[in-house]
């Protein structure tokens, strides 16, 4: 190990308690995505935090109960921002957990949102603050928290605008929950919900059977022509997951209703998904039958593209200076806010945070060390960063 290593290592060493400190603070705040008043109450805490140490914070308005924190340092500087990504919000309403539900035991921290993803809030403010005690200016640092990440931003526009503070950034870091398998993330898919509702019409099954028009077979004809249209080896899946119709067994049911979740790997594949369900739900094998569809909510692809290889491979050669094997690209099948970061066309990693497991459960957990080791890797990748490395 070198002797920049070995100051970047010492650096985080020195800030070890207050680290697991701040981490403690925020896991003992319980608020849950739809509990606005906690959550922005959060949000001003975190703004509080990072204006304490030189940031300036500001928050905007998303059009809903929810703003998101916007905090940039160093806007002086002549490169381009570089950007971190990240929300406050935890599946756990307040309430849930005792009160203090911080604890450690063997090596792993536990409490809501340990994980999922309050460790890497910690760990973005470190890097920012043991990049800026080692003397970094070249490039102006910029951190946009959310706090409705866990419900998908329904109702709000800061999916809109994480796009929007993208742009024009050099490249991204989104502390999403670090994974146990020992990869990072360079690509997610994206996914888009459906619902179709069928009508028909109703009647005795025994005696007004032909003037009948049965709504759940109509839609069984959907399901399959949707199911078809998954393609494994393109990365696509529409998966039909819930389903309603029909009163009793001796009458025709004169409506069903569906929710479908698609997943695919390029953005393309999402319209081109939705002209085939319009299509299918115009066309009903049911006689005397109509559908209704809607896509009520969707998130873009992050796709796979060198860039994000590029800076998986900058972080492996921070890694491997550090003694710590490379990691892998993983492109994992859920969502998170990089989707969106992604229509800035700017190179992201993602799942940069503390490694840790069981996120959205009362088992939720992640690991100690990690907090440390992942600080000194991201500090050393940012000092390898210049414009031309991506």
């Amino acid at each position: 190990m070198g002797e920049l290593q070995e100051t970047i290592k010492d650096k985080v060493a020195s800030y070890h308690e207050d680290m697991i400190e701040y981490w403690k603070d925020l896991v003992n705040y319980q608020a849950g995505s739809k509990e606005a008043e906690l959550i922005t109450a959060l949000l001003q805490k975190v703004a509080d935090r990072f204006t304490k140490e030189g940031f300036t914070a500001t928050m905007l308005d998303t059009s809903c109960a929810i703003p998101m924190l916007r905090a940039t340092l160093g806007d002086d500087r002549q490169g381009k921002p570089i950007l971190f990504c990240g929300h406050v919000d935890t599946v756990f309403p307040s309430g849930s957990y005792p009160d203090q539900p911080f604890r450690i035991e063997d090596g792993k921290v536990y409490g809501p949102g340990c994980a999922d993803m309050k460790g890497g809030v910690v760990m973005l403010l470190y890097v920012i603050k043991i990049l800026t005690d080692l003397g970094y200016k070249d490039h102006p640092f910029k951190v946009v928290l959310v706090g409705d990440e866990e419900t998908t931003h329904v109702g709000s526009r800061a999916d809109q605008m994480l796009a929007e503070e993208a742009k024009g950034c050099l490249c991204a870091f989104n502390m999403e929950t670090g994974r146990m398998n020992h990869v990072l993330t360079v690509a997610r898919k994206g996914c888009m919900d459906v619902w179709v509702k069928v009508h028909g019409k109703s009647g005795h099954v025994g005696n007004a059977y032909t003037t009948s028009a049965n709504a759940i077979e109509a839609m069984a004809g959907i399901i399959t022509k949707m199911r078809a249209l998954t393609d494994l080896e393109k990365g696509r899946i529409v998966s039909t997951d819930v389903i309603s119709g029909g009163v009793v067994s001796n009458a025709v049911p004169d409506f069903c209703r569906i929710e479908a979740d698609c997943r695919v790997d390029y953005n393309k594949d999402l319209e081109e998904l939705k002209t085939a369900i319009r299509a299918i739900c115009e066309h009903l094998d049911v006689p005397n039958t109509r559908a209704e569809v809607e896509f009520p909510t969707e998130m873009p692809v992050f796709e796979k593209n060198e860039g994000n290889l590029n800076l998986l491979a900058l972080y492996n050669e921070s890694a491997a200076e550090f003694g710590i094997e490379p990691f892998g690209p993983y492109h994992p099948g859920g969502c998170s806010d990089a989707s969106y970061l992604a229509k800035a066309g700017i190179p992201i990693l993602d799942s940069l945070g503390p490694e840790g497991d069981h996120a959205h459960t009362m088992q939720e957990y992640a690991v100690l060390d990690s907090l440390f080791t992942r600080t000194a890797m991201l500090v050393r990748t940012i000092l390898k960063l210049t414009d031309v490395t991506l």
